[in-house]
């Protein structure tokens, strides 16, 4: 079986966790006025889109990649190639997406947001946020992206158990936590960092 790979605060690749955690930094003030703008607006999604919500989860998109290490990404020093984020079955998050990263940056790299109605459309892309989809699909998917550098996120109930890396879901406190498989990232060629372990809640294989 392989071992959880983790990142310390340095950056540097290990196979255990270190004996403590550090404080997490979180968004900057030109991300906040953007965010604070977008909560207390009224873009034209459908109906049945909380704009609220899911401005928030786009935040957390990038603050997951600050504790994510794509050691396969051969193009990750290169600040002209684009980050690439895959959105299947969720069409206003992906422009939501669009109109929050059209002026920012993950990792520092420009951000394409990708409506995937194809897996073969998968390739390059560095993360894929997927709806809540049929099993049949979502099989089709996991198998697509298994053992391959691609971050899988989502928020339909019971997919961490499925196989999605990191899950969002509401507390009873209606608040936005997140719970991450550890088997699926062990499958996968990303390093994890200790420290977003420390803030999700573990499901799969080595939950507790």
């Amino acid at each position: 079986m392989r071992p959880l790979k983790l990142i310390d605060h340095a950056g540097s690749h290990s196979t255990s966790p270190p004996s403590h955690t550090q404080n997490v930094r979180w968004p900057s003030l030109k991300l906040t006025l953007l965010i604070t703008t977008l909560l207390f607006s009224s873009p034209a999604f459908t109906t049945n889109f909380d704009t609220r919500e899911y401005t928030l989860k786009a935040v957390f998109l990038e603050r997951f990649t600050r504790f994510i290490d794509w050691p396969n990404d051969k193009t990750a020093g290169e600040k002209t190639t684009p980050f690439v984020i895959g959105i299947i079955g969720k069409p206003d998050f992906s422009a939501l997406l669009r109109e929050i990263y059209q002026d920012q940056k993950i990792q520092g790299r420009r951000v394409i947001v990708k409506d995937l109605n194809h897996l073969e459309t998968l390739q390059n892309t560095h993360l894929l946020f997927i709806a809540n989809i049929s099993d049949s699909k979502l099989k089709k998917v996991l198998g697509k992206v298994q053992n391959t550098s691609i971050l899988t996120i989502s928020d339909a109930e019971g997919f961490a158990e499925r196989g999605v890396m990191i899950n969002f879901f509401m507390s009873r406190k209606k608040k936005i936590r997140f719970e991450i498989n550890q088997q699926a990232i062990k499958q996968s060629n990303l390093y994890i960092s200790y420290k977003l372990l420390s803030f999700a809640k573990i499901v799969g294989a080595n939950s507790k």
